[in-house]
């Protein structure tokens, strides 16, 4: 019994209503997601859309106090009350200097638009004077308030307001609070010398203003600057601290102002601005799943779906029995068709149906066949064109960047190093123009980086030294032409930056016919991320060709099996694995290069 039930189960007829078993049960469920998914992305683009028009209207009113904060630094700058105020020859006596000040805060007042009146506003002047828009003790000395990060910016490109997040400002109010501070240094037209600094403080109260009526339970609003770092959020605990979470990363490779990102399961909506006038990102991070429990009943949704796919499965499971039942025989016979790569015809006899699906299948044999003798020296003639394609050239910019070098040194009339960069030159051109052969010896290979070094060297230095250990049975080894040259350039210029010296090892050896090659630097390092990243760029080097492209070519001509791994630590080095094949070159043939 339990024989004659297996037996059916794994016949056609039976795998055929299996496979409609598992296929409207696939559909019913996919068609239920896809409108619970249907549901949600429509409330999801719905309520981003309403909650983008108040970010942007957050974003508006931002640029409306920058623009009132201009208004004012522009009042300042061109008040005379406040250039006679803070010039080093100003002599005025009491009666002059009260109505001085009087002037400087008609004009200042003047300027001030109502959302600042709250704000302190200090002006300090190269001369030691000061002046603050409000009666406050100034609880830090001149000097250290020049010295701060925010005046300091100002100093450094005084022609734009300057935004900075700190612990604490320059009064007694403030001096334990996380505050911005908006700088901008004042200077003369005509010498450009900076005679003054306005610093405006705005308190977490004032910023809160701005962006309350956009956050809730389920919305949060971010502003963070350049560094990563949150200048100002209604989640408090996360302000002076880098922004690390998924969404904010994801988000920065995007241009995109409005996305939907994936976070620890939760499904996210993310609202972006850049606001160029406060060098700073301002984000608005929506939790649409909680939004969305507060209108849906999703449990009844679920079930009231999961019904319908029920009674429609039983419905199609009826009719797939008894359509399926004609062709049992048929498949029978055909079941070993796949053993015999296809060759195995299935006799043309039966119904009229079965002998149309008979020749039908008969045909779509051959078909098959021809198909995959086409694919087969189709796949040949494509993989001879991707190797030919790989084929390595110097790079333009190189010539002449070494041209250039060999001219310095004609200049300085150096003769022995002229000739010696001259004829490393000459042989690097040689093997990587000249010839033409794809593989080369590890002797060779090393000669052309012996020449590439002492190029590099001539160009910027011997602050890098190239250090080779190599296995004596390695020499006659065979790999692909100027494999190694991108690893070696790519550690002199980003493992060693700004004249950094250092080491680069090369040690080559053999191990169970394995070409077993380890490129080593003691240079900066990367994180994990980075130095993925480095065999999935498509970056050109000298050769004309990166490292992503020198790992797709050794995996075409070697297999998955071979190829590049990259271990790299921070401040500890970088280590380039390279495994490969041994094929060594015949005895008694000629190096390509030597004959030529």
């Amino acid at each position: 019994m339990n024989k004659t039930r297996t037996s059916q189960w794994n016949s056609f007829s039976g795998r055929i209503t299996i496979l409609v078993m598992l296929g409207i049960s696939i559909m019913a469920f996919t068609v239920s997601g896809v409108v619970l998914a249907m549901s949600q992305a429509v409330f999801t683009d719905t309520y981003g859309k309403s909650q983008e028009q108040v970010f942007h209207q957050i974003d508006n009113e931002l640029n409306d106090f920058h623009t009132s904060l201009l208004g004012v630094v522009s009042a300042i700058d061109t008040s005379w009350a406040f250039r006679l105020y803070l010039s080093d020859d100003s002599r005025l006596d009491n009666v002059q200097n009260f109505q001085n000040i009087y002037q400087m805060e008609y004009d200042l007042n003047k300027s001030k638009t109502s959302d600042m009146e709250r704000m302190n506003i200090l002006v300090l002047g190269r001369n030691g004077k000061h002046y603050l828009s409000r009666t406050e003790v100034i609880s830090m000395t001149d000097e250290k308030i020049w010295e701060s990060e925010a005046v300091q910016k100002a100093v450094l490109e005084p022609e734009a307001i300057q935004y900075t997040y700190a612990k604490g400002a320059y009064t007694a109010t403030s001096s334990n609070n996380d505050v911005i501070i908006a700088s901008k240094a004042l200077y003369y037209r005509e010498s450009g010398e900076i005679y003054a600094v306005v610093l405006v403080t705005l308190s977490r109260d004032d910023m809160k203003r701005y962006y309350d009526y956009f956050v809730s339970e389920n919305t949060d609003w971010y502003l963070v600057d350049q560094n990563g770092t949150v200048v100002c959020s209604n989640q408090t605990a996360a302000v002076g601290e880098p922004l690390t979470e998924e969404w904010y990363l994801h988000a920065g490779k995007q241009e995109a102002e409005r996305m939907v990102v994936k976070e620890n399961g939760a499904n996210l909506t993310v609202l972006k601005k850049e606001m160029s006038y406060y060098g700073c990102t301002m984000y608005g991070v929506i939790d649409n799943d909680v939004a969305l429990d507060e209108l849906y009943n999703m449990p009844l949704l679920i079930f009231i779906c999961a019904g319908i796919g029920i009674a429609v499965l039983a419905s199609c499971l009826l009719f797939a029995r008894k359509t399926v039942r004609p062709l049992s025989e048929l498949v029978l016979k055909m079941s070993d068709s796949r053993k015999e790569n296809f060759r195995s015809y299935v006799p043309v006899q039966g119904t009229i149906e079965v002998q149309k699906l008979a020749t039908t299948y008969n045909d779509m044999l051959n078909d098959i066949q021809s198909y995959v003798k086409e694919l087969m020296e189709t796949q040949k003639a494509q993989r001879k064109a991707e190797i030919k394609a790989l084929q390595m050239q110097i790079s333009p910019h190189y010539i002449y960047n070494t041209l250039a070098s060999i001219k310095w040194l004609v200049y300085k009339n150096d003769v022995e190093e002229t000739t010696k960069t001259i004829d490393a030159f000459i042989s690097l051109l040689r093997n990587t123009i000249s010839n033409t052969d794809e593989f080369i010896t590890v002797e060779q290979e090393l000669v052309n980086l012996e020449n590439y070094v002492l190029i590099n060297h001539t160009r910027y230095g011997d602050a890098i030294q190239v250090e080779y250990y190599v296995a004596h049975d390695c020499y006659d080894c065979l790999l692909p032409k100027l494999v190694l040259q991108p690893f070696i350039e790519n550690a002199f210029f980003h493992a060693f930056p700004s004249g950094q010296s250092g080491v680069i090892q090369i040690f080559i050896s053999e191990t169970d016919q394995t070409l077993d090659i380890r490129i080593m630097d003691d240079g900066i390092g990367m994180d994990e991320e980075q130095a993925k990243d480095v065999i999935r760029q498509k970056k050109e080097h000298f050769s004309g060709i990166g490292i992503h492209n020198v790992q797709d070519r050794l995996q075409l001509l070697y297999g998955a099996d071979y190829g590049i791994t990259i271990e790299s630590q921070k401040e500890r080095g970088t280590s380039v694995k390279i495994r490969l094949p041994v094929h060594r070159k015949p005895e008694g043939e000629n190096d390509n290069q030597e004959s030529k």
